[in-house]
């Protein structure tokens, strides 16, 4: 997931893209998207986080995930790059059917999807539209569009599940089958908090903290679904040896989508909410938009660093579910290799193994190891494991 904003010193990967949009002539169109169904209920309602304590209000504590039982493989598209979306500029005349609810607007490729959807994807909008607002405590009512995707959509982000272009107020969100349904929630709460921070936050200092904020902000959702949240993924990577350290995330990290980037968007994440729990709200959206902790904090680097690890310490022991954070975070490397074989070419990949890879990423985040596994060998993408 990867939130665009305009930002010159990043060129080529968080300035708005403008010109015009690649339609595909009509005749070369995709058929019919064979699925059309995505989530038609809301996800549970998200409570806000505090920015003074970080506390989430009646959600259950980063250490006691609850897995969902797995459903069977998921129906997905086939998977390819048909519609990018780089550089933007006709994208409404390809996702053409429309309709609106209040200040959110929801639309798609024709014929991609069953209209009845269109009012569970804005309402689910708007709660994400709330819950960022009330933490930033601002008040936003602009007009918001989300572009729901029935194929790969990002020649430039082929792992991004979701896309946003914060100062045109669009947000684009994956639906070929490899989003579950109570995926959604989080995944337009990811992207709306893009969007927002871009036109009331300002312009980021790095992808480092543009990804940071918006993986905290979906956390308690992603938590909610009974998915491991980004914290406890943190601190586990932290007890692994494999957190990456700050130069990285800030100068190297790709952002290259969640699905195979989770290390970088996690420990970005978990970032954010420990500056923001540790020196409050204003304080770190003005080390949001400027490099010099020095002048915001009165610290350098290395001691945020310290400050983070010690943060994340607590958490790094915990088993959840009879999971570790070792044996968990060996089974994720291995299905984010999985995916970066899949996005290195996606045409060549059948329905079948793309079914097979997100049940093993579905799995993976329900702390259902041995599933994640035997899915990660089923596609014949991810590298071998022994069950």
């Amino acid at each position: 997931m990867r939130g665009l904003v305009t930002l010159v010193s990043i060129v080529g990967v968080v300035v708005i893209m403008i010109g015009v949009f690649a339609i595909l002539p009509r005749e070369q169109r995709p058929p019919a998207n064979p699925v059309a169904e995505i989530a038609t209920k809301s996800a549970v309602a998200r409570e806000t986080t505090s920015p003074s304590t970080g506390a989430v209000q009646g959600t259950t504590p980063a250490g006691a995930v609850v897995p969902v039982s797995l459903p069977q493989l998921p129906a997905v598209n086939k998977p390819q790059l048909v519609s990018p979306i780089s550089p933007l500029g006709l994208v409404e005349q390809y996702y053409s059917e429309t309709q609106t609810f209040g200040a959110v607007t929801v639309a798609w490729r024709p014929g991609a999807f069953d209209p009845a959807i269109a009012s569970s994807v804005a309402e689910m909008a708007q709660r994400g539209i709330n819950n960022v607002s009330a933490f930033l405590n601002i008040h936003d009512d602009s007009p918001l569009t989300v572009f729901l995707a029935d194929e790969m959509f990002d020649e430039n982000c082929r792992g991004c599940q979701g896309f946003a272009a914060s100062d045109l107020h669009q947000i684009f969100i994956l639906q070929d089958g490899s989003v579950a349904a109570d995926e959604m929630q989080g995944l337009i709460t990811h992207e709306v908090a893009h969007v927002i921070a871009g036109n009331h936050i300002g312009l980021p200092n790095s992808l480092f903290f543009a990804e940071g904020f918006a993986t905290y902000q979906m956390d308690a959702d992603v938590q909610a679904a009974g998915y491991v949240p980004a914290i406890q993924a943190a601190a586990w990577a932290y007890q692994a040896g494999i957190l990456p350290t700050l130069a990285f995330l800030r100068d190297e990290a790709t952002y290259e989508g969640r699905v195979r980037r989770r290390l970088e968007y996690d420990a970005a994440g978990s970032f954010s909410q420990f500056l923001i729990e540790k020196y409050g709200l204003e304080a770190y959206t003005e080390l949001y938009r400027t490099r010099v902790p020095e002048q915001v904090l009165g610290v350098d680097w290395q001691q945020l660093e310290e400050q983070w690890h010690a943060y994340l310490e607590p958490l790094a022991g915990n088993i959840v579910n009879g999971v570790d954070g070792a044996s968990w975070w060996n089974v994720a490397q291995n299905v984010a290799a999985g995916f970066g074989a899949l996005y290195d070419a996606p045409d060549k990949v059948s329905v079948e193994s793309y079914a097979a890879l997100t049940a093993a990423r579905l799995a993976l985040y329900r702390l259902d190891l041995p599933n994640a596994i035997r899915f990660a060998n089923e596609s014949n993408l991810a590298p071998k494991t022994a069950t």
